[in-house]
């Protein structure tokens, strides 16, 4: 490439040169859009209309004889109506000031007048598409130039073509849009060659296909004019009009009509600028193989200076933040393929490292908005990207209750984390606390080994060391000083009760242990009162042994008198059978008294309340079986006091 271009310059050097008359080139009008152009605006598109083109005829007549007067014809002959036009601030150029040949048309002579053949239904040429500036400036400078040229000692065409040439030689990486450009110079050569019409037809562009973001920047309007001319005026309220009003496409049709401009040729530049484009990604479609594409893709772009080094910075932390993306939707997968058949404590590592990602692309984010609050290539270009993955991410989240739960879990954290005031109340400790234990998480001990799993364990400690404080630790102290009794049972309740409404598990562990306490004091409680009762009731038991000794003697008395007494033998059978119960009766003493007398074991409340209600039903037993006997005949029963 470096050598061909040497090789054109050192031709051209050596071929006839040809004189030349300048035309000079007015500003008729110029016109800049209102619209604030950020800094990621940062590619330039370059539009050429040419209007009046039969007009030349009239430019190089006047500019040979003059205007008002006839002047003396120059002594050769003019050949070539040659128009350029230079753009600054290209990057790809290497900010050189390149010129562009728009156009060569060829001057035929007509007894006295020249003539040129120039259309004036020449459709808009497209110079540049979508090249990178240099700088994001808000002004674009394009200079037009039109050459009258003679056959005699002209040389600056050959001159202007050689020394661009020899510019672009000197690129050390030559791209395609630099190849077109040299196309373009071999072309005008080739049609000055052979006497033909030149048109600039190779659009230097270098994005395909992509649909960028393009509107109007300015617009200037150059008029073709001899040096006699005066002034050129062009009606411009109408023309502003339509420019404002369509700052996405301009129509050759309308321009026309809304200049309205007969008297010589005129063209209009018209500039547009480009908003960087990136490549759009969905969520299904990010991948580790995929990001390492699009990071080579963005090298390779910067490296040929298509890309600036604000949207380069951008790009390379735009796959920082993919890149978690991409892990945490591999997590996922591992969650899904392995859910059903792992055991609870794999799922839920496995579930805490989904939520380490979520919270890892959350806090991505959060860092960049912080950083780039008022970077317009990030707001305006890069932000809704980031929104768009991070939809993406919270709907990957909503595919099952554990999921969701990890998500309600890392927003908690962040709500904690960025604004205290989100639980300085019990109501929105309770709230935080329930979110922060929905999800079955690993150990404690195996959380706090990373960042995320540390920051749950703190948060966790801190809210319910607050709660405690807050709510439960006057209670539990109230239930330590308060003395156990049957009476004060209501007070332990009440706190177990509001204890087991709470998400503080540290609170429940803390009252419990209080509750403990106090249950062993009510147990020792019950134990005095039970051997209290016990012993009352021994004593009790002992003096109605004697009693029952006493009526049963009396009984078996009553009942030996009347089995003599009687001599009917028919009432044998009737004595014999309360004999039976009587004899019961001594047993139920017997029991009863054998019983007063086994010393109870009063060290455990069960032991006590065993003897007791022994005691009681032997007393019953007794009871009753004396009750029968009497129920029978009320004489037998009839003892002396």
């Amino acid at each position: 490439m470096r050598n061909f271009i040497l090789f054109l310059f050192f031709l051209l050097i050596s071929q006839q040169v040809f004189a030349q008359k300048n035309i000079e080139t007015r500003l008729g009008y110029s016109y800049t859009d209102q619209f604030e152009f950020s800094d990621e605006w940062q590619y330039l598109s370059t539009d050429i209309y040419l209007f009046n083109g039969s007009k030349f005829t009239r430019v190089l007549n006047e500019l040979e004889r003059g205007v008002k007067r006839p002047k003396k014809r120059y002594r050769n002959q003019l050949e070539y109506l040659f128009i350029t036009a230079q753009l600054k601030n290209m990057k790809l150029f290497g900010n050189d000031e390149i010129v562009y040949p728009l156009y060569n048309f060829y001057v035929d002579q007509d007894k006295n007048d020249y003539k040129t053949q120039v259309s004036d239904n020449l459709e808009v040429v497209r110079i540049i598409d979508k090249m990178p500036l240099s700088s994001t400036q808000n002004n674009i400078d394009a200079t037009i130039n039109a050459k009258a040229i003679t056959n005699d000692q002209g040389d600056q065409v050959f001159n202007l073509v050689a020394n661009q040439l020899v510019n672009l030689s000197k690129l050390t990486t030559p791209t395609g849009a630099v190849l077109s450009l040299v196309g373009e110079f071999g072309n005008l050569l080739s049609t000055r060659t052979h006497k033909r019409e030149y048109r600039f037809s190779s659009t230097i562009r270098l994005y395909e296909g992509q649909d960028f973001d393009t509107r109007l920047h300015s617009v200037k309007v150059y008029v073709f004019v001899p040096g006699d001319v005066k002034t050129v005026t062009i009606k411009s309220a109408r023309l502003a009009d339509y420019l404002a009003k369509n700052p996405n496409k301009l129509e050759r049709r309308m321009l026309e009509e809304m200049t309205n401009y007969k008297d010589y040729p005129y063209m209009v530049v018209a500039n547009y600028k480009s908003l960087y484009k990136m490549d759009v990604l969905t969520g299904d479609e990010v991948t580790l193989d995929l990001i390492e594409k699009r990071k080579q893709k963005v090298q390779n772009a910067y490296e040929q200076q298509l890309i600036n080094d604000e949207t380069y910075r951008q790009e390379k932390l735009f796959v920082e933040f993919l890149r978690v993306f991409a892990e945490m939707k591999q997590q996922l997968n591992i969650y899904r393929l392995n859910y059903r058949n792992n055991s609870p404590e794999i799922n839920a590592k496995n579930l805490f490292a989904i939520i380490q990602e979520y919270k890892r692309l959350k806090a991505t984010m959060d860092a960049r908005e912080a950083e780039f609050k008022s970077n317009s290539t990030y707001k305006n270009i890069f932000k809704s990207e980031y929104q768009s993955i991070l939809t993406n991410a919270d709907l990957y989240l909503e595919a099952d209750h554990n999921l969701k739960s990890g998500k309600l879990l890392v927003n908690t954290l962040r709500d904690l984390e960025n604004d205290p005031t989100n639980y300085n109340t019990p109501e929105k400790r309770e709230a935080a606390l329930a979110k922060l234990y929905a999800v079955e998480l690993p150990r404690p001990e195996l959380l706090s080994a990373s960042v995320e799993g540390e920051a749950i364990v703190r948060l966790k400690a801190k809210l319910e060391t607050q709660q405690y404080a807050a709510v439960f630790e006057k209670d539990v102290k109230k239930l330590e000083d308060t003395p156990a009794s049957d009476e004060t049972i209501a007070v332990r309740n009440a706190l177990q009760d509001k204890v087991n409404a709470s998400n503080c598990l540290s609170c429940r562990d803390k009252v419990r242990d209080a509750v403990t306490a106090y249950n062993k004091r009510y147990e020792s409680y019950k134990l005095r009162e039970a051997v209290h009762d016990m012993t009352k009731l021994r004593n009790e038991a002992e003096q109605q042994v004697f009693t029952y000794l006493r009526q049963q003697l009396c009984f078996e008395n009553n009942l030996q008198a009347t089995a003599v007494a009687t001599t009917d033998n028919g009432m044998d059978s009737y004595y014999a059978r309360i004999k039976e119960k009587s004899d019961a009766f001594a047993l139920a003493i017997k029991a009863l008294d054998a019983h007063t007398k086994h010393k109870p074991e009063i060290s455990q409340l069960q032991k006590v309340q065993e003897y007791t209600k022994e005691l009681r039903r032997l007393l019953k037993e007794a009871e009753q079986n004396y009750d029968t006997l009497c129920s029978i005949d009320k004489k037998l029963c009839e003892c002396p006091a």
